[in-house]
């Protein structure tokens, strides 16, 4: 009998905090949902509760600024697309085939309204001093965390070169995020930007031939030297 009184006094503590973590997670989706509709600047927290129909107590119960609800939505996206990727990779053989899934799997979460609020929050972060400290500390541990991923499969290929491959996963990286900021001012039935993506994948090619094969393409072609800009008057 105990046992059951004990239950009974847990049952309210736990309906309370799944009430709790659902409308965390409500002003969290209507968050990317705005950010994705109106962009950075207006993204109030006026408009989230709105969105979310949420009471303002509510959202102050669990973010008392602005800033601190922009930084959750950062986290939570960086999380779950880390998770998605991951989740896909593991059903990849290990080897070149996971090495190739690598991109995909990024350009599959880039595609998505949360790849498109986080871009937003990036480009906005920049130049608001409530968010940018906290929110550079953020991106640079999650860049991290994606410069891992392509070394240790580089590495069950028994590539050596892990500077080339940092430098292969950077590129990538920052190509993909222009292709999104780049998707946004683009007609959705054009295709050049699924063809630059095919691009980069088959530059991706070019650059693991180089990683098993330091012989191949050691030499960048000869180039002429770029214009100098003319001093200013």
């Amino acid at each position: 009998m105990g046992t059951g009184a004990a239950s009974e006094r847990e049952r309210p503590a736990n309906g309370q905090a799944e009430r709790s973590a659902a409308t965390r997670a409500k002003l969290i989706r209507a968050t990317i949902a705005t950010l994705n509709a109106l962009g950075y600047t207006a993204t109030t927290t006026i408009e989230v509760v709105r969105r979310a129909r949420v009471s303002r107590g509510a959202m102050l119960h669990h973010f008392s600024t602005r800033a601190e609800l922009l930084l959750a939505t950062a986290e939570h996206i960086l999380r779950e697309q880390e998770v998605e990727r991951r989740d896909t990779l593991r059903t990849i053989e290990r080897g070149e085939a996971r090495f190739y899934a690598i991109t995909d799997a990024m350009w599959n979460t880039m595609q998505q309204p949360e790849a498109v609020a986080l871009t937003e929050i990036m480009l906005g972060a920049r130049s608001d001093p409530e968010i940018h400290a906290p929110f550079s500390r953020l991106m640079k541990e999650f860049n991290r965390h994606l410069l891992d991923g392509p070394k240790e499969v580089a590495d069950d290929l028994g590539y050596a070169d892990s500077r080339l491959v940092r430098a292969m996963a950077r590129l990538h990286i920052a190509a993909m995020r222009g292709l999104v900021i780049d998707k946004l001012y683009w007609d959705e039935d054009d295709t050049s930007i699924a063809d630059a993506f095919e691009l980069l994948v088959w530059y991706k090619g070019l650059v693991m031939r180089r990683l098993a094969d330091p012989r191949f393409a050691s030499e960048a072609p000869e180039r002429p030297r770029p214009l100098r800009r003319r001093p200013s008057t």
